[in-house]
């Protein structure tokens, strides 16, 4: 039974389908352009309890912000064409314009597993990216946010259902915990590896509309509930304090 039920997940799984919203394709080394900036990030699945632990891919959304207006402009989502990949991790190196960006949500989520595209518009992270600049951002590691509700948990009778369309689990939104890049993590490819790169100030605080128009929710998730709005952390530098202090984030407009 346990074997069938694997197999059961194992085709659930393969017949999502995720549709992004916005996507960007990687650069490569004689793409690098002087006046553009890169987001280096690695993306980590999604985790979930069913049969063990089962792993879903997610993609990460940013976009230009504009800190006065609380507004953001058109972005782009770390999803396909990845620099390098091992299982469901992905390494992205996205081209942007330079300015003030800010993490807007995840999306191309599995919905239906319970995983739901979320707009970070309580509250997420902005920092700034200068034209020239590669920005390691470390790695992104989307996680659902928990709940109480019981119809959020995946359950081998909601599995049995997905494979008639008669089933599905309550979505509940995405959070996000970010890390430095460390041993074990996917290697950068030899010729970015040389390169200079920049670990920026992640800002707390960044709010604006939900232009994603599903569930919405904190970067950090509940945990971010209080926290105070200006702080800045350098969360992809190892070895460095926590929080900084506040740092000016200029417009991108």
């Amino acid at each position: 039974m346990r074997a069938m039920m694997r197999a059961v997940l194992a085709m659930v799984m393969a017949l999502l389908v995720f549709a992004p919203a916005a996507n960007a394709k990687s650069k490569q080394v004689e793409q690098i352009k002087a006046d553009k900036a890169y987001l280096l990030v690695q993306v980590d699945p999604v985790e979930f309890k069913m049969m063990g632990t089962n792993r879903m891919v997610t993609g990460i959304l940013f976009a230009p912000y504009d800190v006065e207006k609380k507004q953001v402009g058109p972005g782009v989502m770390a999803q396909h064409d990845p620099l390098a990949k091992d299982g469901k991790r992905r390494l992205f190196l996205l081209e942007i314009d330079p300015g003030t960006w800010v993490i807007t949500g995840t999306g191309g989520s599995g919905s239906a597993m319970g995983s739901a595209d979320t707009s970070f518009s309580l509250g997420s992270y902005h920092f700034v990216a200068k034209a020239g600049d590669v920005l390691d951002l470390g790695v992104f590691v989307p996680q659902r946010e928990e709940s109480d509700n019981p119809d959020t948990k995946l359950t081998a009778g909601k599995l049995m259902g997905m494979m008639f369309m008669r089933g599905r689990v309550e979505p509940v939104p995405n959070r996000l915990d970010i890390r430095p890049r460390g041993e074990g993590d996917l290697p950068l490819p030899a010729w970015l590896a040389s390169r200079a790169l920049v670990q920026p100030a992640f800002v707390y605080g960044g709010t604006f509309g939900n232009s994603l128009g599903g569930l919405v929710n904190r970067v950090d998730g509940k945990k971010g509930r209080g926290r105070t709005v200006g702080t800045a952390a350098y969360l992809s530098k190892p070895g460095q304090p926590a929080v900084e202090p506040s740092v000016p984030a200029p417009s991108a407009f």
